[in-house]
């Protein structure tokens, strides 16, 4: 194995352990900084272990120039537990191998620990003492190896392979802080755009349950504006479909809560009757809009699978869509029309208000798209992924200043 392959298989084992790290820390975003820190010691023993367990190192004073650099790491990151292990460590290599080592390494690094407490402990001048530690660390090696001459170490290495370990060292430091400092700074860009992320699912959700609460809260009003006290006839008509409509405000605000996941809850219902429901609500708000409502809705019980409120809350939405398309005028219309073809029911609402243009039909079911001066731009995504969660379609199609339609297929219950 030649002098490059040793010294890069060297650089992976100081590497490796850093680089789990970084995974760690990626996968568990939430974890304390307590444990963050636990897990940076531990790897950075594992990474002075791997080296000095598996190393392929030439001489002793190349090995204690790659065993600084995660006692470097250790300095930046205020490990001060790694430090006197990792310090310690290092001088008792050198001892191993020549005692004569001994006391001027722990004069060393004792030297490199008291420039840590007054230049970078309390102040953080990350660069400073980085610069510091590796002039101090080459000045170190160039004592022991020209100055000294210990045990003849200047006789086996030639002046050209000390420089060459000099420069790749401090090209080693450089290297791995910079893996170590970018990994970092991928990671914490990565936990920020998911936090954005989740920040514009939680506005999404607020979007939501604003526009879908006003839909039962514009029925009442309409009720409560036409109801009569001293009518004993509203009473019995009106306040049930009121307490409906609060009914389904609080089922909307419970089902909002979490935000992440639209439920679904399925039951076997006749759409035929949910689309007589949808009439008898909306009837007070087409009589105070003077649009005349067309029905063309089969009387046969059809049945299919799906959530009452929640299908009743998506025609409730389309109708109301159409009325505020509508110019009041003697013939305007909304005309509702069922048919069955094979397995499916299809449910059309068609209006004959202003339309919509070619490039709003293109974006209508894009989140927050809208061309109502106080609409959110949701009520239209809602009902398509309500639909979706049914397993069925809905459609949408327009001429603009003429008509507009919208058709849902649904599918049948099997008999």
């Amino acid at each position: 194995m030649n002098f490059f392959e040793t010294l890069i298989l060297n650089t992976i084992y100081i590497l490796f352990p850093l680089i789990l790290y970084l995974f760690y820390f990626a996968h568990n975003k939430a974890f304390e900084k307590d444990v963050q820190n636990i897990v940076l010691d531990f790897c950075l023993l594992t990474s002075f272990y791997l080296v000095s367990r598996f190393g392929c190192l030439s001489d002793i004073q190349m090995s204690v120039l790659i065993f600084n650099i995660p006692l470097l790491i250790a300095y930046l990151y205020k490990r001060d537990l790694s430090i006197i292990i990792l310090s310690l460590c290092i001088v008792v290599y050198y001892h191993k191998f020549n005692p004569s080592f001994y006391i001027y390494t722990l004069i060393e690094y004792f030297i490199y620990y008291l420039i840590y407490l007054k230049t970078f402990k309390k102040n953080s001048n990350y660069n400073l003492f980085t610069l510091l530690f590796i002039i101090l660390k080459v000045i170190s090696t160039a004592i022991f190896i020209f100055l000294l001459k210990v045990d003849n170490l200047y006789l086996e290495i030639g002046i050209s392979q000390v420089l060459i370990y000099l420069v790749l060292y401090v090209f080693l430091n450089i290297l791995v802080i910079f893996i170590l400092k970018k990994g970092e700074q991928i990671v914490k860009l990565e936990m920020t755009l998911k936090e954005l992320q989740k920040e514009k699912q939680v506005r999404m959700s607020l979007f939501k349950i604003t526009h879908e609460i006003k839909n039962p809260i514009a029925v009442c009003k309409g009720y409560l504006d036409m109801f009569d006290i001293n009518n004993e006839k509203h009473s019995r008509k009106y306040i049930p479909i009121i307490r409906s409509e609060i009914n389904r405000t609080l089922l909307l605000l419970q089902d909002f809560l979490d935000y992440n996941h639209l439920k679904i809850n399925k039951e076997i219902l006749d759409i035929n009757l949910l689309l007589q429901d949808v009439e008898d609500e909306c009837t007070p708000l087409l009589e105070n809009k003077k649009i005349n409502y067309i029905s063309n809705i089969d009387e046969e019980e059809l049945y299919i699978e799906g959530d009452y409120e929640r299908l009743k809350q998506v025609f409730i939405n389309i109708v109301k869509n159409s009325v505020e398309a509508i110019v009041p005028k003697d013939d305007s219309y909304i005309e509702i029309t069922t048919f069955v073809d094979k397995s499916y029911i299809h449910i059309i609402i068609e209006d004959n208000g202003s339309g919509i243009s070619k490039e709003d039909l293109n974006k209508i079911k894009e989140p927050f798209y809208t061309t109502k001066q106080n609409g959110t731009g949701l009520g239209i995504t809602l009902s398509t992924e309500i639909i979706e969660a049914h397993n069925g379609k809905i459609i949408y199609s327009s001429e603009y200043e003429s008509w507009t339609k919208v058709e849902v297929i649904l599918p049948l219950k099997n008999s």
